[in-house]
């Protein structure tokens, strides 16, 4: 791995380690989301509050800007290497595998690219709702339900469990640099490109492939 990476990587995690805090409180994170316009009415708002607080800090930290597109999707981040910012939750031993994005995106990427790096903030998710209190201040925060929300109670799928806090343990930071490294963490079992095969967004169309991650055997050819 070039020295241009390492040193880049070492910026980025002196960055984020400085800055941003261990406990995000997930209502102080929804309203900065909003004050930003930024996908603030997701109930998955970990994920969303890393992207934007992230990117944000370090563009105002060593400067930089959102990634290359590739059909619909967006990178998080370049300096002179391209990043992406991801989440996992690991509250339990069982939830090892982090999904990535998009397999074509960063295939992509990387052909054209000096490869792609990803930043995953790993930790552990409070559920503090038991009354509920969470998931009404947000709806209403909202101005009500969404269709999405009215279609699932009309089907009467229960709804899942409101993270209203999250305790950012580490960052966790890798580097691919070819499509030949890609194959090899294949190989090696760690990385995998069958993630969310089979799912379906909430508009009914089937989601595209995505990389997923198993964050705790990854080769140390990998990791910066």
């Amino acid at each position: 791995m070039g020295i241009g990476v390492i040193k880049e990587a070492q910026y980025i995690r002196n960055v984020l380690e400085t800055y941003l805090p261990k406990l995000w409180d997930g209502k102080q994170s929804i309203l900065e989301l909003k004050k930003a316009n930024f996908n603030w009415r997701q109930m998955e708002w970990v994920g969303w509050y890393f992207e934007y607080k992230g990117r944000k800090t370090l563009v105002d930290q060593i400067g930089g800007g959102e990634g290359p597109k590739y059909g619909n999707t967006t990178l998080d981040y370049q300096k002179h290497f391209v990043w992406d910012f991801k989440s996992h939750i690991l509250n339990s031993s069982s939830h090892l595998w982090a999904i990535l994005n998009d397999c074509e995106a960063v295939n992509s990427c990387i052909e054209e690219n000096d490869g792609i790096g990803f930043i995953i903030s790993l930790g552990r998710a409070i559920y503090n709702d038991e009354n509920g209190s969470f998931y009404k201040w947000h709806e209403e925060l909202k101005g009500g339900k969404s269709d999405y929300v009215k279609k699932r109670i009309a089907r009467g799928a229960l709804s899942r469990k409101r993270k209203t806090a999250f305790e950012l343990h580490e960052y966790l930071m890798i580097f691919l640099q070819n499509k030949e490294q890609i194959d090899r963490a294949i190989n090696e079992k760690w990385l995998s490109g069958d993630a969310q095969i089979g799912w379906r967004n909430a508009d009914g169309s089937p989601r595209r492939a995505k990389y997923r991650i198993k964050v705790n055997s990854i080769s140390d050819w990998a990791r910066v």
